[in-house]
């Protein structure tokens, strides 16, 4: 690999595969192109079209783009002549894949706490063919969503260490160079940055020209997002891996670890309005990014009920789903997703919401659950075969979402398997976002990361 993705293209006759591999990269002065060896034999090969993807979103501001974490864009375009095409990529990804002004923008580099690469990268994409069109080396690991606001892309930057150990009392998450890293959403010019003394794995939230970033340095920052000066800040007494900021109106949400809990404050007087803090739970809370729809935040971890001394290998874990009233923080209900073995990882799945019912995985096993979000009551469950951790999309009556383990479903919000597709062995997923009926989402294998554009009707039954 030199620098960009390859552009993988195919065609399916019969039973045979013809694969063309398009190396592409920004250099000098234009971009330059190659022809490379297909892509590996795990990945499924589709049939490729490269066609306009049809309007997109004008702003990316918060993770998921709203506070509902449903992230699609629906427009009148025929969902059948979307683009089909997979891109490899040098380093796994390690972000959703937002897509604005006709640019899709997402980041790669070290998603699972090695030492190599030591650095992340930010790339600027055409989502109608996959082509690379900028990119930026950062100086640090990158696992946050890119977040896109009035033309400019802002990016997460900072590791998962921990520099005097996980267990240490308020301990700061993050080593070396860490902060918020600004360029042109257009042309990818840089334009400012933020460094800050702890990671930055959240995304950060743009609202009424301030960026409100959560940090691992246990932080809430507020920046200027046109000029990246420091406005005010507040300490959250705990420290944030990747649950961005959720506002709605004057009120900011955020989710920390150490201990667990959820935090509003107050964006008017820069002061915390409550905080709830939950005893029992011992992983995710950190990581997920919450959900809101009507007065009520909701969150999710991994808890232990009885004995929090019980190692990580029993099957005692419970992933858990919570709903708090937004107004002063008490608990609405609680429900069990599922009980098992406690996840390394990215520990939770992430709910979104959609006409009063909450929509959530976990990272213990495949469950996936439709919730109430009046009573908490599980409606229906469907089994996916190997954990949900990303948030699912619905739109048009469908729940559209990825496994860990590479495989897309679609289901009726009643949970009737519609269709699903696999693209073959992976680690883990990111995704799905879809715009107009195109699904975009990130397959990871052990070595390379795949951006993985298809029509919704192509997910036929099987």
């Amino acid at each position: 690999m030199i620098g960009g993705g390859d552009i993988i293209r195919y065609r399916s006759i019969g039973f045979t595969v013809v694969a063309l591999s398009l190396l592409t990269y920004l250099g000098g002065c234009g971009v330059q192109t190659t022809t490379a060896a297909p892509g590996p034999s795990s990945i499924k090969m589709f049939s490729t079209s490269a066609r306009n993807i049809g309007p997109t979103p004008k702003q990316w501001p918060t993770d998921h783009e709203n506070v509902s974490n449903n992230a699609n864009t629906t427009a009148s375009v025929s969902a059948s002549k979307g683009p089909h095409y997979i891109v490899r990529f040098p380093y796994k990804i390690s972000s959703d894949s937002p897509v604005v002004n006709n640019i899709l923008y997402m980041t790669s580099g070290n998603v699972s706490g090695q030492s190599k690469p030591a650095s992340g990268t930010i790339w600027a994409v055409n989502p109608s063919n996959g082509h690379v069109l900028w990119k930026h080396t950062l100086p640090n690991s990158v696992f946050a969503e890119p977040i896109i606001s009035d033309g400019r892309v802002y990016v997460g930057v900072g590791n998962i260490t921990f520099p005097h150990g996980a267990d240490a009392p308020h301990t700061i998450r993050g080593t070396k160079t860490s902060g918020v890293w600004v360029f042109s959403a257009k042309s990818g010019a840089p334009l400012w940055h933020y460094e800050t003394p702890g990671s930055d794995q959240p995304p950060v939230s743009i609202s009424h020209g301030v960026a409100y970033l959560a940090s691992g340095s246990r932080k809430l920052y507020a920046l200027n997002a046109a000029t990246g000066h420091l406005l005010w800040t507040v300490p959250l007494n705990s420290y944030v891996s990747r649950s961005g900021p959720r506002i709605v109106g004057n009120r900011l949400f955020v989710g920390g670890a150490d201990t667990y809990s959820v935090d509003a404050f107050d964006l008017n007087t820069h002061k915390r309005v409550w905080r709830h803090t939950f005893q029992d739970v011992q992983a995710g809370m950190d990581d997920t990014p919450v959900a809101y729809a009507g007065g009520t935040v909701l969150t999710a971890g991994i808890s232990v009920t009885h004995d929090a001394s019980i190692p990580r290998t029993s099957s005692h874990f419970h992933a858990m789903l919570y709903a708090l009233n937004a107004v002063n923080g008490q608990v609405r209900w609680r429900t069990e997703l599922t009980t098992g073995v406690k996840p390394v990882l990215k520990a939770t799945g992430t709910p979104v919401v959609h006409q009063g019912v909450v929509y959530a995985g976990n990272a213990i096993n495949g469950r996936f659950v439709a919730v109430s979000l009046h009573t908490g009551h599980i409606l229906w469950s469907f089994n996916a075969q190997a954990p949900v951790k990303k948030p699912p999309t619905v739109e048009n009556n469908q729940v559209i979402f990825v496994n860990s383990a590479g495989t897309v479903f679609r289901l009726s919000t009643s949970g009737k398997l519609l269709g699903k597709a696999s693209v073959g062995k992976a680690e883990n997923a990111r995704g799905p976002i879809i715009i107009n009926n195109t699904i975009l989402t990130v397959i990871n294998t052990a070595t390379h990361g795949y951006l993985w554009a298809l029509p919704l009707p192509n997910l036929s039954k099987s």
